[in-house]
């Protein structure tokens, strides 16, 4: 018996566990002059976005990735490849030694990004029609097994529905033809997980992401509805960050879900005085000057996954 246990240990010791999160980090732009900044962000101007306000926010997005500790990060609103490398060095011994950074469309001001522990072995990106962003795939090598991380940004709740409808579609036909598939869909979705009067229809009635019946599992519903946000503004608290998993994942074969370890990552220092997100603060309702202060007006979340040994 003994013997059966001392032979049965390495196999579990070579299972891996591994965590996965999504982070907005509300505006990552770097100080060069390009032409396609948000006017609060145009270098060197009257609201004061310079060096200096640069190496602070980098400083404290930086402070949280390192705390979250992911294997696996998806960023939203980045600018360019420039300012996440820089994002990644200040990172220091916990710097990821693999990034991905799509080629940047002309209209598009803010993109997603990758940084990974795993390394990449291809990426390529799925273009939406009339849309400037696209959804970016990226095939990690974990162990032996092939992972698909699909990293998202869809259209702001003040656009129409119709922008979202355009990303889920698209995203939806693609999966049809990945059935069988292990993948994790990731990303700031400006959809909540449930309709809301017309909000949300992409997510729930086209991508079909819901509760355990649906066709994909929406790991919010791991949480108490309570804690089902990871943004807000002025009162209204929603869940516009999402991981989303196949069956595939919960199949007991190739990598596996952990079951109920989504986690909304806060900190006090990302607080505002209503335990909020603390967003980057930007005087006068954002059209002032950059104060130096506060981080995101998303939380991220995390999940946890592992390896399941043949």
């Amino acid at each position: 018996m003994i013997r059966w246990v001392l032979l049965f240990i390495p196999l579990l010791l070579s299972a891996l566990e591994f965590k996965v999160a999504t982070y907005n980090v509300e505006n990552l732009f770097d100080v060069q002059k390009e032409g396609g900044e948000y006017e609060e962000y145009v270098p060197n101007n009257k609201h004061g976005w310079n060096e200096a306000m640069l190496q602070i926010k980098i400083a404290h997005i930086a402070r949280v990735i390192a705390d979250i500790d992911a294997d696996v990060i998806a960023l939203e609103e980045v600018e360019n490849k420039a300012v996440l490398k820089q994002l990644n060095v200040a990172l220091g011994n916990k710097a990821y030694p693999y990034l991905f950074y799509p080629n940047k469309k002309e209209r598009v001001t803010i993109e997603t990004a990758l940084l990974s522990r795993f390394p990449i072995d291809k990426a390529s990106t799925i273009a939406i029609k009339d849309q400037p962003r696209g959804i970016h795939r990226i095939t990690l090598k974990i162990k032996n097994q092939s992972l698909d991380v699909y990293i998202n940004h869809w259209p702001a709740q003040k656009e129409k529905e119709e922008e979202r409808l355009m990303y889920a579609t698209t995203l939806h036909n693609i999966l049809l033809k990945e059935e069988g598939k292990e993948y994790i869909l990731l990303g700031d979705f400006n959809s909540p997980y449930q309709v809301q009067k017309d909000w949300g229809l992409a997510l729930v009635t086209i991508l079909k992401a819901g509760d355990k019946s649906a066709s994909l599992y929406n790991l919010w519903y791991d949480l108490p509805q309570d804690k089902r946000y990871s943004h807000s503004y002025g009162k209204q608290k929603a869940a516009l960050d999402h991981i989303i998993i196949p069956k595939t994942l919960s199949d007991g074969k190739g990598i596996e879900y952990n079951p109920s370890s989504l986690t909304v990552f806060t900190r006090p220092y990302m607080l505002d005085d209503k335990s909020d997100p603390k967003r980057w603060q930007i005087s006068d309702r954002g059209r002032g000057v950059h104060q130096g202060d506060g981080y995101s007006d998303h939380f991220p979340i995390t999940a946890l996954f592992h390896t399941v040994n043949d």
